[in-house]
């Protein structure tokens, strides 16, 4: 087709893309339109312009520089309210007391002894589980026997 001007319908045909994408084109001011009586028409100087200005296509660029360039992108300026929220949490930490050490042991899934045991006695460790057993087991009786 060599007119003077196209339709955006042509116009995308001449690139072997959808109407569609001639529209966003225009709208997107890649392309000026004229326009008659309410009809849109595209000069072939767009054309030109536009097949002019292509570059050749040197491959996809590698995945290091995609995810760089997604990561440069990511990084976003922090906002007044955010800057002033994170430097009140480490002024918090600051001067925070230390923490109470709490019924459990550094490992969280342990309960830790209680003080009055003795790890050397064994008559003792066995008499403080039997206590623990039979609390749970009577608090399940009188909670059967209530009707709970």
């Amino acid at each position: 087709m060599n007119k003077a001007t196209y339709t955006p319908a042509e116009f995308a045909a001449i690139f072997g893309k959808e109407r569609t994408w001639g529209y966003r084109q225009l709208y997107a001011g890649k392309v000026k339109a004229i326009t008659k009586l309410g009809q849109t028409l595209i000069p072939q100087s767009e054309v030109d312009k536009l097949l002019n200005g292509a570059e050749r296509y040197l491959g996809a660029p590698s995945h290091t520089k995609r995810v760089a360039k997604r990561q440069a992108k990511k990084k976003t300026p922090v906002s007044k309210g955010a800057k002033k929220w994170t430097a009140a949490l480490k002024q918090r930490k600051k001067h925070a007391p230390p923490q109470q050490s709490s019924a459990r042991s550094e490992d969280a899934h342990t309960p830790s002894l209680p003080k009055s045991l003795h790890l050397d006695d064994p008559a003792s460790a066995r008499q403080s589980v039997y206590q623990r057993l039979t609390r749970y087991k009577s608090s399940r009786k009188d909670a059967a026997s209530r009707g709970d």
